[in-house]
């Protein structure tokens, strides 16, 4: 399910990877019972405590089917029940039937579901939604690519790639890596905004919606592609926020260890309210990332040409 997109010179000798993944949390559907109740299982990191009262949207063979994973009233929970969690397995989705052989006529073993949020604008700046990890990304590559196609690339190869499966295994990062074997890799994902206090900025970083794009120092990130892209923003005055970003969690890893001797780079975006339904980014760091990325490609097109 990966798509690659090339840009600039097929046959120049240094290839770069800009990746982001097109994946996003979702629920399994593990049975139907003789209700017509859909009972789950989680794909990837599903936040249990915010799925109670969620719509679900199913993507079944023959279409969309609605949903909607219900609970106990507050009324009839005995108080110590009130403060829990539910835990996945006790948990069901709704759609309406009446029996298990209703159910099975519009959704199988197998099929997916999403919780479904509509995106709202927040403010001036802001969206709010579900899957912004990584979607966001996904815009910020679309984007960037927009820019380098109107420009001169002759010494550079330019792989455009959306990554499959990251919520899960790596699988499709891990794939592509491998195949296509750049010598640098600028990937895109989510992190932890800090300024609303629900995250710690001593553990994850002083990260603010809004302040630019974040980039990510540790193991995985090449300190001459870190150098270069803070220089790039230097240069044109570009907004830049900084963190450290673990050894694991993103495709970075993925990359770094699947590619034969890649130089491999995390931008980050700043996200507030991950894994939710109600994830909230800020477009100037959009922008910022846009910007400083398009930019360094074109740094890098110049280093490559000597």
């Amino acid at each position: 399910g990966n798509t690659v997109f090339v840009m600039g010179n097929p046959e120049a000798k240094a290839k770069l990877m800009l990746s982001a993944h097109i994946d996003e949390i979702a629920l399994h559907i593990q049975n139907i019972d003789d209700k017509g109740f859909l009972h789950f299982v989680s794909d990837g990191g599903v936040d249990k405590k915010v799925l109670p009262g969620s719509n679900v949207k199913i993507l079944a063979a023959n279409g969309i089917i609605d949903g909607v994973i219900g609970k106990a009233p507050i009324h009839v929970e005995k108080s110590e029940e009130k403060d829990k969690a539910l835990k996945i397995k006790d948990l069901k989705i709704d759609i309406g039937a009446e029996s298990k052989e209703e159910a099975a006529e519009y959704v199988g073993i197998g099929d997916l579901a999403l919780v479904h949020a509509d995106p709202v604008a927040l403010g001036v700046n802001r969206i709010a939604g579900r899957g912004l990890d990584d979607k966001a990304g996904i815009f910020v590559i679309g984007e960037v690519a927009s820019l380098l196609a109107k420009e001169d690339l002759s010494c550079l190869c330019v792989y455009i790639v959306a990554c499959t499966q990251e919520e899960t295994t790596g699988t499709g990062a891990i794939v592509s890596a491998a195949g296509l074997d750049p010598d640098y890799s600028i990937d895109f994902d989510v992190t932890f905004a800090t300024d609303d206090e629900y995250v710690s900025a001593n553990e994850w970083g002083d990260i603010k919606l809004g302040k630019g794009g974040a980039i990510a120092h540790g193991v995985n990130n090449c300190t001459y592609l870190t150098k270069l892209i803070k220089s790039v923003c230097a240069d044109n005055e570009i907004p830049f926020q900084e963190f450290i970003s673990p050894a694991w969690g993103t495709n970075t890893v993925h990359i770094r260890q699947s590619s034969s001797d890649c130089m491999t780079q995390l931008l980050s975006i700043p996200n507030r309210n991950m894994h939710t339904q109600a994830e909230v980014c800020d477009y100037r760091d959009f922008e910022s990332l846009i910007n400083m990325t398009a930019k360094t490609v074109l740094a890098l097109n110049k280093i490559n040409s000597v």
